[in-house]
This record gives structure tokens, C-alpha cells and sequence, in this order.
């Protein structure tokens, strides 16, 4: 019985084969790689018409620019609009920032008093300290577009652009250089121990025993020294308004704050008070693995509009083109920078110092990114 079945199958299929191509027609078999392919065949280019699309072309290019190194892939909707989408990354280029490494509040004296604890900071840490820290900033954006290009014009040369970018969240980076971590990590040092003398804490506790930097016996009355140098940071500018605890501050054991006793679990600070004043110094110190670092931010949708010309490259050679684009990409807003401790330079801060400051002044007038792309084209049909 089943190989009755078989055989039954089998004709059946034979049979049905022969009738569809004695139906179609030897041409519209698909060709073999030898033959020419016929008019009548599907292939892309016949697909979009009869889609109804004027594919008379499909266009790769090679772009170069603001948004950076990318390709485009332009096809055709009609004869006077073409969709363009593409892919465009940013080469991550350095660029250096230096800033002062300041000991205490008053910028007059921090100089001479950095060169007293140069020596100091030497010794406890073993390495050369410098007061200068560089900074390497970087662009790390890249983006996804999709365009719709019209052509309104007779000669189709110059064309009015309009569609949205997509891409990361973080746009730029800055991170101290790596020939600067031996200072950062002595300024981490110091400040440690400026911390925990302001606070009355002890430096370490060696055979259960608490050592203080103000114990006679322990001959470590460092405390005035370090109260009179201050804290080692580097000034960025100042605060634009009070910032505002979030949440109550509450002691985790008995201390002392200043003059002030805490015992454990009393309210240090409540939400809402002032945690710094309005024109208080932007002083950024290390984090906690003795790196300075800031984050520039947008959306990640960013609307465009613009325009363009092109036109051939070769004259008579209609497969190269060259073009230009010139337009706006929409960040939503001005971008946020922010550093590691959380502070965003550009609308919690003011007066902010060096290379830094000269590129978010940039961004705050600029609530838009400035397009200029160039494309070299390339006709596949």
C-alpha cells in the first residue's frame, strides 16, 4: 500500500511540473548563470516597479563630515523623491584639556602652598606630583538616519531634506590621562586625610588601637597643618543655584561634625536643606579610583531638516556623483555634561574654566547640531 502511495505521489508531481511549464513558457524557468536574464524574470530592479517605484537607480555613498565617516543608501520613491537611509560614526579623535590642581579655597596662595606639600605628598606616596592635570575629550557619537531627499527643481541638483537621526546617548567623553594618575591618586591621599582630620576621625587603627592625626602620644599633630593647606581639588566654576539635599542625612555612628556631637541615627541633615550655596565653588576632586571624568549627553532621536546640491562627478559619467548636505540636527534641548560625582557643568554650573568651559558656552547657545556632509556616490543601476 505505501508503495502504491509513493508512486501515486510522484506521477502526480511529474505531471503537475510538466503542465506549469508547458503553461509559462520556457522563460520564465530561471535562467542559469551561462544565459542572459531575461526582461521578464523577477529581479530587484523589476520588483520595485511593479511596486509602482521609479527605481530607475539605486545609489551607495561614501560620506565624510560633521556627523562623521559613513555610508548612505539612496533608492528612488518617485522622480522627484528619493529615501536615503545610512550609518555614521564619529572617529573618536582626542582632544586635551588641562586644568590647575588647587590646595585650599583661595586661588592667591594655592600655588605656594601646593609646592609645600609637593614634597609631603611625595613622601607618602612615592610618586612626582604634579599641578597640572590633562584631560583627553573625545567624541563618541555615532547615528542611524533615515531621510526623505526632494527634488524640486527641473535639473534635480539641489535637493530639501527631511527625516530623524538615531543614535547613543553619550555624545563625548572626557577622562584624565593616564600619565596623571600617580598625582591623582596622591591628591586622593591627602584628601583622605584632610577628611577624616576635619571630622574628627582616625587615620587607621593599628593593634585596636584608633590613631588620630592630633594624638600627642601617637606624635601625628598633622591636623593644623593639613586645616591650614585645605583641600586639594580642581576648580571648575561656581554653582548657578542652591543645590538641596534629596533626602535626610542621617548619622551612622556617634561622631563629631565640626563642633557639633551626632550620636547614631540622629538627622545630620534634612531633606530640603541647603547641602551648597548658590556661588559656592565647583571644587571636583577624584573618584574613588583616583579618575577625573566627564560625560557629555543628547537624545538619542534627533529630528533633521536641511538641504543639498549635487551633481556628476566625471563629466559624461553619469554612474559618480558628488554632493553636499547643509542643515540642523535637533538635540532637543542643550546637552547635559556631567562629571563622575553627578554634577552637570552645564545647567548646575557657572564660569566654568578652560577648554571645557569654551565647549559648553558652544552648546548653550546651540540648542541644534550644525550638518556639513559631503558624499561621493556611486550608481549600482
Amino acid at each position: 500500500m505505501r508503495r502504491l502511495l509513493f508512486f501515486l505521489a510522484t506521477g502526480w508531481t511529474l505531471t503537475a511540473m510538466g503542465a506549469l511549464g508547458d503553461g509559462l513558457g520556457t522563460d520564465s524557468l530561471p535562467p542559469t548563470w551561462r544565459q542572459t536574464i531575461p526582461e521578464s524574470y523577477p529581479t530587484l530592479k523589476n520588483a520595485f516597479s511593479w511596486l509602482k517605484l521609479d527605481a530607475s537607480h539605486l545609489d551607495v555613498s561614501l560620506t565624510a563630515g560633521t556627523t562623521g565617516i559613513g555610508l548612505d543608501l539612496a533608492l528612488p520613491l518617485s522622480k522627484v523623491v528619493d529615501l536615503r537611509a545610512g550609518y555614521a560614526f564619529m572617529p573618536h579623535v582626542k582632544q586635551d584639556m588641562h586644568f590647575g590642581v588647587d590646595v585650599g579655597d583661595d586661588p592667591v596662595l594655592s600655588q605656594s602652598k601646593f609646592n609645600r606639600l609637593s614634597s609631603l605628598l611625595e613622601d607618602l606616596t612615592g610618586n612626582t606630583v604634579d599641578n597640572q592635570v590633562v584631560m583627553e575629550g573625545r567624541p563618541t557619537y555615532w547615528n542611524w538616519k533615515l531621510l526623505v531627499d526632494v527634488k524640486p527643481f527641473r535639473n534635480k541638483h539641489w535637493h530639501l531634506s527631511a527625516g530623524v537621526f538615531l543614535g547613543n546617548r553619550q555624545i563625548g567623553k572626557a577622562v584624565n590621562s593616564m600619565k596623571d594618575m600617580p598625582s591623582l591618586m596622591a591628591v586622593n591621599m591627602y584628601n583622605s586625610l584632610y577628611n577624616k582630620a576635619m571630622n574628627g576621625e582616625p587615620i587607621l587603627r593599628l593593634n585596636g588601637t584608633d590613631i588620630y592625626l592630633d594624638d600627642a602620644q601617637g606624635q601625628l599633630d598633622l591636623k593644623s597643618r593639613l586645616e591650614y593647606y585645605g583641600k586639594m581639588s580642581i576648580y571648575m566654576g561656581d554653582y548657578k543655584e542652591d543645590q538641596l539635599y534629596e533626602e535626610d542625612v542621617v548619622a551612622e555612628y556617634d561622631q563629631f561634625i565640626g563642633d557639633e556631637y551626632y550620636a547614631e541615627g540622629d538627622v545630620i541633615h534634612h531633606k530640603g536643606d541647603v547641602r551648597i550655596a548658590k556661588g559656592t565653588p565647583y571644587r571636583m576632586t577624584p573618584d574613588e579610583n583616583s579618575m577625573v571624568r566627564a560625560y557629555a549627553y543628547a537624545n538619542r532621536v534627533k529630528p533633521y531638516v536641511g538641504f543639498g546640491y549635487g551633481g556628476r562627478l566625471l563629466k559624461g559619467d553619469d554612474s559618480w556623483h558628488l554632493s553636499f548636505d547643509l542643515g540642523v540636527m535637533f538635540w532637543g534641548g542643550v546637552p547635559k555634561v556631567v562629571t563622575h560625582d553627578g554634577t552637570d557643568l552645564v545647567n548646575d554650573i557657572t564660569n566654568v574654566q578652560g577648554k571645557v568651559g569654551e565647549y559648553i558656552d558652544l552648546f548653550k547657545k546651540f540648542s541644534a547640531f550644525p550638518v556639513l556632509n559631503l558624499r561621493i556616490t556611486k550608481r549600482i543601476f
